[in-house]
């Protein structure tokens, strides 16, 4: 079944007398359970794309459908509650409330839920901040939290309305080596539970976790390819560890 459907989308902007076309005629399918690459440089349309895939933006031609519901199409209040209810939005830079706890930052999003019930919510917040790992950091602010763990807690706020996919923009990009293997990781093991996740990247270290890659420019698709070696970020992420352990070994001998 396809979560995602595009079908001939178009996005221009009007700049005075100039007319910018961000995208041209795409045409995308993703189906339930893939986890999926958008990739490109600076100007090829990728964040428009995500923006439209995030209902954060409409085209300006062409037919949007997710999970069977047309957005293109759709009135200002249908849609933000599809916004909310069907997507789950992951960002670089974590976007937590600073002065509220985990918990309460996995909470928000079920506020602006026409489906959530209220007692509800908060045995579902700590069931999803266990799922990402961190049940003992519940009450934790986001000053308290490693960039890593903030990461998490914004990956948790994104599954609490179990969405039709994850949509992640660049979410390892302020994160280090070992963080960004432990977040891509969970992200696998989310995949791995039938979750689809759609993830702008421009590092292609980090697109060998997902399934499949598409590249854009020019605000048009120009490949659509499966990952031909897939690794696994949670035994790159051991032999990272291992590697860094006998350093650190090998340092502690020398001094």
């Amino acid at each position: 079944m396809a979560v995602i459907e595009l079908r001939g989308i178009q996005r221009r902007y009007e700049l005075g007398d100039v007319t910018v076309r961000a995208i041209r005629e795409l045409d995308l399918s993703v189906e339930e359970g893939e986890f999926v690459a958008v990739m490109g440089p600076s100007g090829s349309g990728k964040s428009t794309l995500m923006n439209i895939l995030g209902c954060l933006d409409k085209p300006t031609a062409g037919s949007y459908l997710l999970g069977g519901v047309e957005t293109a199409t759709a009135k200002p209040d249908d849609f933000a509650a599809i916004r909310n209810e069907k997507i789950g939005f992951v960002f670089q830079g974590f976007n937590l409330l600073s002065r509220t706890s985990a918990l309460e930052n996995v909470e928000l999003p079920m506020f602006y839920s026409v489906n959530a019930r209220r007692k509800d919510q908060r045995a579902r917040a700590i069931q999803a901040l266990e799922d990402v790992g961190l049940g003992a950091r519940l009450h934790h602010l986001p000053s308290q939290l490693s960039g890593g763990q903030q990461q998490r807690v914004a990956i948790a706020r994104a599954m609490v309305n179990d969405p039709a996919f994850i949509l992640a923009d660049e979410p390892t990009g302020n994160l280090d080596t070992e963080m960004t293997l432990e977040i891509m990781a969970l992200f696998q093991e989310l995949n791995d539970r039938g979750k689809t996740v759609v993830m702008v990247t421009h590092e292609p270290e980090v697109a060998v976790y997902t399934k499949r890659v598409i590249t854009m420019r020019d605000g048009s698709l120009i490949s659509d390819e499966p990952v031909a070696e897939r690794r696994r970020a949670s035994e790159d992420l051991l032999s990272w560890k291992n590697e860094h352990a006998l350093i650190s070994h090998g340092r502690k001998a020398v001094s």
